[in-house]
């Protein structure tokens, strides 16, 4: 029994101690990592409206441009192959994509990452809502050979969310 106890009572410090500096280690980073965050989607809603001013609302940014509304931004997140997409789409309000651009994936380097590169992206330019689905699912986007399910994550997450915020408009 002495000898149990005389193992477990080092490990209950170390793991006291250790979630202790994991907890103070988040609390510094906390605020840095939000500022990192904030920068990305600032930097985003630039390339999908270049030139918009934004308005945040509950579920999507109102873009304007010299005081009249020019469309509707919003993240589209989703469950790709290695992990999770975060994309910003740029929404006319007629339907048509104006742009998207990938916030942060951690897709398989050489493959998935591609969803990122302008080769993939600029496929969305002007495309209507319905039309947003692989070539394969009927759509009119082609998918990144060995990246199907990354792929296909970007176009079925940035089809949802605009009919979700299309619909939100246009009470």
């Amino acid at each position: 029994m002495k000898r149990i106890v005389g193992i477990a009572i080092p490990l209950i410090i170390i793991c006291i101690i250790s979630g202790a500096a994991l907890t103070a280690s988040h609390d510094l980073t906390k605020g840095r990592i939000e500022m990192v965050e904030q920068e990305k989607i600032n930097e985003s809603l630039s390339i999908v409206f270049p030139g918009a001013s934004f308005t945040e609302t509950d579920d999507y940014y109102s873009a304007a441009m010299g005081g009249e509304e020019i469309g509707y931004a919003f993240i589209a997140e989703g469950k790709g192959y290695s992990g999770t997409i975060k994309t910003m789409v740029g929404l006319y309000p007629n339907g048509t994509i104006s742009r998207i651009y990938v916030i942060s994936q951690s897709e398989t380097p050489g493959l998935g990452t591609r969803i990122a590169e302008p080769d993939f992206t600029n496929q969305f330019k002007g495309k209507r809502i319905g039309d947003v689905r692989l070539r394969q699912d009927g759509g009119v986007i082609d998918a990144i050979t060995g990246a199907t399910i990354s792929s296909r994550a970007i176009t079925d997450t940035a089809r949802e969310r605009a009919e979700v915020v299309m619909n939100e408009t246009t009470r």
